[in-house]
């Protein structure tokens, strides 16, 4: 089985797909209601088409590179179509069925690095807030490090701030957009920004909830990471309206940075990236005929070779799962 299996089991994960797919339907119905915005990045107007996918038009910044979704889906359609019951319910489900993996190769290893880096930044570490805390794992596992005095789920979903809940977290049910929090050393967010439909709004939010000096750790897909820039459109993490937002290290450092925060350390630790290439080769869904370089790589030599190649991805920050951490600056927003 492999690694993406674990995290996210193919009958379980096609089932939500084909939620998706019927809800995303309905949302474009509505399309008439959708907003042009500039690039959430640099806010630049300039901006090429690059392709459509399933009825959404993705863009490329003509200034930055950033892509995203444009025109795209209001908030309050978003918030609408990520309550959707049955993909809720699904969701939910396959968490469960992965719980165990999940916590071992994503939760503990990420609470563990947030504690790093806090040591590493010098960090006062009293108060840490995890926004879009999801089913709540990723704050059970930190408290079990017992490294800070206090820890705040923010989580707007009813049925997951009820997991948080059952884990004994405490969780904040809304949007940080919403709530007025204050004095908090450190905020992580981790895969939320590509889905929000104004992350410069989120950003700010945050920023004023942090302490002058407080750390900000995000992670977010790379759109110029190794599986991400090789697929494209052929990706499935690129499809809307689940995503909107795909920065890279360059534009997503320029928006921290209009946001009132100093980019401290840029990491891309992933370790899919090979393998999510190699399986779209092998379904036949991508074509490398003319390109014998990743044959012989993802396809003649994998065994001895995808290791060490997702190894290099990952030292040359050129895998698609991107880490930023940032300081507030003190001057603040």
């Amino acid at each position: 089985m492999t690694k993406e299996n674990n995290l996210r089991p193919d009958n379980l994960l096609q089932k939500i797909i084909h939620c998706q797919a019927k809800n995303t339907k309905v949302l474009l119905k509505k399309k008439d209601g959708f907003v042009y915005i500039n690039c959430p990045a640099c806010e630049s107007n300039n901006y090429k088409l690059l392709f459509e996918k399933n009825s959404f038009r993705f863009v490329s910044c003509s200034d930055c590179e950033t892509l995203y979704v444009n025109p795209r889906p209001s908030y309050e359609m978003l918030r609408s179509f990520s309550n959707s019951p049955l993909v809720v319910k699904t969701w939910n489900e396959l968490i469960c069925k992965s719980e165990d993996y999940r916590r071992r190769e994503v939760f503990q290893p990420r609470a563990r690095r947030v504690v790093e880096l806090c040591k590493k930044y010098k960090n006062q570490a009293r108060k840490i807030v995890d926004v879009g805390a999801g089913h709540g794992l990723f704050c059970d596992e930190l408290k079990k490090l017992d490294f800070f005095n206090e820890i705040i789920a923010v989580e707007p979903l009813q049925e997951r701030a009820g997991f948080c809940r059952k884990m004994g977290v405490f969780v904040i049910e809304n949007s940080i957009e919403d709530i007025e929090l204050n004095g908090v050393d450190v905020i992580t967010n981790f895969e939320l920004i590509e889905h929000l439909s104004s992350p410069k709004t989120f950003l700010l939010s945050c920023a004023r909830a942090l302490s002058s000096g407080g750390l900000f750790i995000i992670t977010t897909p790379n759109i110029k990471g190794f599986d991400l820039i090789t697929l494209g459109s052929k990706s499935d993490n690129i499809g809307a309206p689940n995503h909107l937002n795909y920065f890279h290290t360059a534009s997503l450092q320029k928006l921290l940075e209009k946001s009132g925060f100093k980019v401290l350390e840029i990491l891309t630790p992933g370790k899919l990236d090979a393998e999510l290439v190699r399986k779209k080769i092998n379904e036949g869904v991508f074509d490398i005929s003319g390109q014998p370089f990743l044959k012989e790589v993802l396809i003649n030599n994998w065994q001895t070779l995808g290791q060490s190649f997702q190894d290099y991805l990952v030292d040359n920050k050129l895998s698609s799962h991107l880490w930023m951490v940032a300081r507030k600056e003190k001057s603040g927003v």
